[in-house]
C-alpha cells in the first residue's frame, strides 16, 4: 500500500480514544447529529468499558447483569445442560451443583456503521461466555455516538447469540487487502460456515477506496470467502451496483436451504442497495438478482433494533 495512503494513528488524549485516521484524500464527512467527522475505527480506554457479572442459577438458567445499569437478562441454557453435568455445574434435576460464574469479552473496539434513518453511529460487541471459551451465554452489543471526540453510550441490549454475524477475529476491518491494486480495503468481516460443510469460513467485503477513513465512498465490492477447509478463496461482484459508503454484512438462512447465506447492504445517498450471495457448486452464487432484489414492491428490508439491515422479506 502507498504511503500516502496508511493509517494515521493520533491519540486523542482528552478522549481517550485512539482513532484511525484517513491521509491522502479530502474529507468525506458523515452526519453525527451536532458534529461532523471521519468515520473511524475506535479504540476505547478502559473507563469505557461496559462490565457484565454472569451468574448461574439453578434449573439451567443463567443471569446476565450489566453493571453499569444495572439492567438484567436471564437466559435458558438447557441445550448444553450435558456439558454442565459433565463439568459438575448442575445436578441431574436442574439444581445447581457448584457455584458457577461466567466472564465477558472486555468492550475496547468500536465500528462505525450507519443506521436505518442515515445517522452515522458506532458499534461495539462483547461476547458472554459460561464456563469456557466454547460456551457463549450471549451477545451484548452498544450503540455510541461520538460527539466533541467523546464516546457517548446511546444504548445496550443483551440477546442470545447470532454468533455468525461477530466479525472475524482473524482479519481487521479497514486493513489493506492484495487485489493487484494499493487502495483495495477491507470492509467488514465474518466468521460463519457459509460453505454448509462444517467447518467455519472468513467472509470478507473488500471494495476499493482513496484512503483509510472508513466514510470514505468505497466501490468495486466484492464478497471473498476464504473457505475454513481448506483456506481455498472465491469472489464475487456484489453486482452492477457496487458502491456505497460503510457497506456492510449480514447472515442469515434467507433461502432456507440449512446454509448461511450472505447480506450485503450498501448506503448510498439515495438509500440502500442489497445484494445477496449463497453457497453453490463450490462458490459463491447470487441468491435473487440484485435488480429484483431491490424492488420494494417485491422484497423489503428486516432491520434489526440498531436500525442494520439482517435480511430482506420476499413480500407475498
Amino acid at each position: 500500500m502507498k504511503k500516502g495512503l496508511k493509517t494515521l494513528a493520533a491519540i486523542l488524549c482528552s478522549s481517550g480514544l485512539l482513532i484511525a485516521s484517513g491521509l491522502g484524500a479530502d474529507p468525506v464527512y458523515a452526519n453525527t447529529g451536532k458534529t461532523q467527522t471521519y468515520a473511524s475505527m475506535v479504540l476505547l480506554q478502559s473507563q469505557h468499558n461496559i462490565p457484565f457479572s454472569i451468574q448461574f442459577l439453578d434449573g439451567f438458567k443463567v443471569k446476565v447483569t450489566n453493571n453499569r445499569t444495572d439492567a438484567v437478562n436471564t437466559f435458558d441454557v438447557s441445550a448444553n445442560q450435558s456439558e454442565y453435568f459433565r463439568l459438575g455445574v448442575y445436578q441431574g434435576n436442574g439444581k445447581l451443583q457448584n457455584a458457577t460464574t461466567g466472564f465477558a469479552q472486555k468492550l475496547v473496539q468500536l465500528v462505525p456503521f450507519t443506521d436505518a434513518n442515515g445517522n452515522l453511529r458506532w458499534k461495539g460487541q462483547q461476547t458472554l461466555w459460561g464456563v469456557n471459551g466454547e460456551d457463549r451465554i450471549a451477545v451484548a452489543t452498544s450503540v455510541w455516538n461520538i460527539v466533541n471526540n467523546q464516546p457517548q453510550l446511546l444504548g445496550v441490549t443483551v440477546q442470545p447469540g447470532n454468533f455468525d454475524n461477530l466479525p472475524s477475529s482473524d482479519i481487521e476491518i479497514n486493513s489493506g487487502f492484495s487485489m493487484g491494486r494499493d487502495i483495495t480495503f477491507v470492509l467488514d468481516t465474518k466468521y460463519a460456515d457459509v460453505t454448509g460443510d462444517g467447518v467455519k469460513d472468513q467472509i470478507l467485503l473488500v471494495g476499493d477506496k482513496m484512503g483509510s477513513a472508513m466514510n470514505i465512498p468505497a466501490e468495486n465490492l466484492r464478497i471473498v470467502v476464504r473457505e475454513g477447509k481448506n483456506n481455498q478463496q472465491s469472489f464475487i461482484s456484489v453486482g452492477e451496483r457496487d458502491s456505497g459508503v460503510l457497506p456492510k454484512l449480514s447472515i442469515s438462512d434467507a433461502n432456507l436451504d440449512q446454509i448461511p447465506d450472505i447480506l450485503v447492504t450498501m448506503p448510498t445517498s439515495t438509500g440502500r442497495v442489497y445484494s445477496q450471495f449463497t453457497w453453490k457448486d463450490n462458490h459463491p452464487a447470487v441468491v435473487v438478482e440484485q435488480q429484483r432484489l431491490n424492488d420494494r414492491s417485491l422484497f423489503q428490508p428486516v432491520n434489526d433494533g440498531n436500525g442494520e439491515t439482517i435480511s430482506m422479506k420476499a413480500i407475498k
